[in-house]
């Protein structure tokens, strides 16, 4: 009886709580076509595939508008997946997650700050980090960050932080999270400095123990020629890129680093990208095993591969806004090494917000 009265008082409680705020709702559609040829290259560095598929999401929660500058969220969802190409036989096949998370915002017009608690989308990291820390088949592919988001932000200064626990430890299941950090400030309205850092721990598990360390951090000034035009960028950003990464359990300790110039050129809806980076070798233990013989792969590189050496990517794209609700990004991407042409991708992506 006791039981049920405080299950019945904090039921109260909670609708009087939900009676407060104001319910919403949101939809959203994301597609993704990413064809992959890398046969120039035998395929070495990452294979020939295409990435073929649609994501539905659906949310729903509370917000509890505080004051003037001050909002809260408590937000539910799903997020449904759909392989191009694949059979549904049951649910739980296209079930990809489900988003569970708490979103405060904080704006008085000068200074904002955010901070997000729980499962929540991969939008809210508004940091733009090297490839070689986040390459865009992970940004495009795995959708949700379990942990959670800060970010504060005041006339031309911005940074952010970020946890992403995606692995619980278990007989087999890795304990693995990320750390991402992120800073940029304006010194005039073209230039600007930053720093971007990824740091990743990839432990063990009861039947292959060992902890790798694989951190990145990105400096980076940046100079857009074209800062007073609102419908054009064209700008230079050179970063310097550093990694501290250990396997602890035999003691193997790699510093890679390098540099990275990224070029970007863009008018209204058209665009084109050039990064040319020279770089040691970024994912030393790629081809290397854990204590149980299991590959490292990309399980523990969460980053481009192309990072060794040599390496130039050239990216032609056209990104019209087509509606407030409705976006649109073709691309072309074309790769090269010390060996030369190594592989290109051609990209769809559309996103759609109800």
């Amino acid at each position: 009886m006791k039981r049920a009265l405080i299950t019945i008082l904090l039921l109260a409680v909670g609708c009087a709580s939900f009676a407060q705020g104001k319910f919403f709702s949101e939809s959203g559609l994301g597609y993704v076509f990413d064809n992959h040829e890398f046969a120039p290259s035998h395929n070495a560095y990452i294979p020939s595939e295409t990435i073929h598929f649609v994501r539905v999401s659906n949310v729903f929660g509370w917000d509890f508008t505080q004051s003037e500058t001050l909002s809260h969220k408590l937000v539910f969802g799903v997020d449904m997946v759909k392989q191009m190409g694949t059979e549904i036989e049951a649910l739980k096949d296209i079930v990809a997650d489900v988003p569970i998370y708490y979103n405060a915002a904080y704006t008085d017009g000068i200074k904002t700050f955010e901070a997000v608690v729980g499962s929540f989308p991969r939008r809210f990291v508004k940091g733009v980090y090297s490839e070689a820390l986040m390459s865009e088949e992970t940004l495009e592919t795995d959708f949700n960050l379990d942990g959670m988001y800060l970010s504060y932000g005041k006339e031309t200064f911005f940074t952010e932080l970020a946890l992403d626990w995606m692995g619980k430890y278990g007989n087999t299941r890795k304990e693995r999270f990320q750390i991402l950090s992120y800073g940029s400030a304006g010194l005039t309205n073209s230039l600007s400095l930053g720093w971007a850092g990824s740091f990743y721990h990839y432990a063990g598990s009861v039947a292959a123990p060992g902890v790798v360390d694989n951190h990145h951090l990105q400096a980076f000034v940046k100079y857009d020629f074209a800062a007073d035009n609102p419908d054009s960028e064209l700008s230079l950003k050179l970063s310097a890129i550093g990694s501290y990464q250990r396997d602890r359990l035999i003691d193997d300790l790699r510093l890679p680093f390098g540099g990275e110039a990224e070029l970007k050129i863009q008018r209204k809806s058209l665009g084109m990208r050039n990064i040319t980076a020279y770089t040691k070798d970024m994912v030393p233990f790629y081809g290397d095993t854990d204590s149980a013989g299991n590959p490292y792969g990309d399980m523990l590189y969460r980053g481009s591969k192309f990072y060794k050496g040599f390496y130039d990517l050239a990216e032609l794209y056209w990104q019209p806004r087509i509606t407030k609700k409705l976006d649109l990004k073709v691309s072309f991407r074309f790769h090269f090494g010390s060996e030369g042409f190594l592989g290109s991708e051609q990209r769809v992506a559309l996103v759609f917000n109800i």
